[in-house]
């Protein structure tokens, strides 16, 4: 079981995104387009999903004391709220 650990939410983002950047995004963007990743910024580990439940199921199973950073994959946000007329 894993520890809790304490990171503020911007360090979660900035981390998080950082790893996708770094480590990830090509990767994720050419066999998962669409998908969604969920990211534990302190180990590095990520857990993939075809939806934003599944990615976090997974995350869940394996740090269910930590909170993650949830992406779509090739989209700049995770979930798009609109309105239209």
């Amino acid at each position: 079981r894993s520890a809790t650990i304490e990171i503020t939410p911007n360090d979660r983002v900035e981390k998080s995104e950082a790893i996708y950047r770094e480590r990830l995004k090509t990767k994720l963007e050419k066999e998962h387009l669409h998908d969604y990743v969920a990211i534990e910024p302190v180990s590095g580990d990520y857990f993939l999903g075809k939806t934003m439940r599944d990615a976090m199921r997974a995350a869940r199973l394996a740090y269910p004391d930590r909170l993650m950073h949830v992406m779509r994959i090739g989209h700049s946000v995770a979930v798009e709220i609109g309105y239209s007329e």
